[in-house]
């Protein structure tokens, strides 16, 4: 397929990512994909892509893109500021400017084109993962091909789809996450075991695609343990007694003990909040 899209400017960040590398972790590798799997499905299911389709994982502000053909685009996710709304697949012209102006909500938008992006596959996934050397990287000038030429429903006098309400997720509301006790929770302290669950945490800047930091109460750190796996999720306590939450670029084994998991479906939730939200959790039974 021709050269669809043009990366006029990165930002703070725009990259490829799918559902990720799944089965690999065994070896070492990160999951990796997209921070928030139920946007990126649903900007694919937008235009009849499969759900895992890759797409272009917008982060924060800055990013710029230049569309080079008429086309359809769908975004999903966070505001961050462009024409093109979220939760909405339209049409767009050629020679559009589609310009990623800061987060009104959310952290990270996800922009999905025809059949999906086109792009090589690092075991088994097209999913950048810079930290560890996988996948295409996207710098100025970078032009992303799409698998399709057409969306995968009848356009026909279309002018627009838009998600069902059950799909489109409000980033703005406050965020209260459910947690499991972890694999270490009874090493912890009554203190610390309830610290985590009376106390509101800020999401600080240091985060990243590896890990969210937690800023808030310093919770008493148990001894060390032998060195074990991780999933993303493990609220992980190091010397400093401030949680790193570890996220899908995250390590696959790590020696801090684990207060707590994040529930599986509040894994999405958490990656939309930006450095400075403030963040409580709850112990789910």
């Amino acid at each position: 397929m021709p050269e669809l899209i043009e990366i006029v400017s990165t930002g703070v960040g725009v990259s490829i990512q799918d559902s990720g590398r799944v089965g690999w972790r065994r070896f070492g590798v990160p999951l990796g994909g997209a921070m928030d799997r139920h946007s990126m499905a649903v900007a694919n299911r937008l235009l009849g892509n499969k759900e895992e389709a890759p797409v272009l994982e917008i982060m924060h502000s800055g990013v710029t893109l230049r569309v080079l053909a008429d086309t359809w685009l769908a975004l999903a996710g966070a505001d961050l500021g462009s024409s093109l709304q979220p939760w909405r697949a339209e049409r767009v012209a050629r020679g559009t400017l589609l310009s990623f102006t800061g987060p009104r909500a959310g952290l990270f938008a996800y922009l999905a084109v025809p059949g999906g992006v086109d792009s090589e596959r690092w075991f088994g996934s097209a999913s950048a993962d810079a930290r560890n050397g996988l996948g295409h990287v996207l710098q100025k000038a970078s032009c992303v091909r799409s698998m399709a030429a057409l969306p995968q429903f009848f356009a026909h006098r279309v002018a627009a789809r838009v998600a069902i309400a059950e799909d489109r997720r409000d980033f703005s509301a406050a965020v209260e996450l459910r947690v499991l006790r972890g694999p270490q929770f009874e090493f912890f302290s009554e203190a610390s075991q309830q610290a985590l669950v009376n106390a509101t945490w800020k999401v600080s800047v240091r985060s990243d695609r590896s890990g969210f930091r937690l800023e808030g109460p310093q919770i008493q750190v148990p001894a060390s343990i032998v060195s074990e796996p991780v999933l993303p999720g493990s609220f992980q306590i190091p010397g400093n007694g401030q949680p790193i939450v570890t996220m899908v670029d995250g390590p696959t084994v790590g020696g801090y003990a684990k207060l707590a998991v994040l529930a599986e479906a509040e894994l999405d939730r958490l990656a939309q909040c930006a450095p400075g939200t403030n963040i409580s959790f709850k112990w789910l039974d």
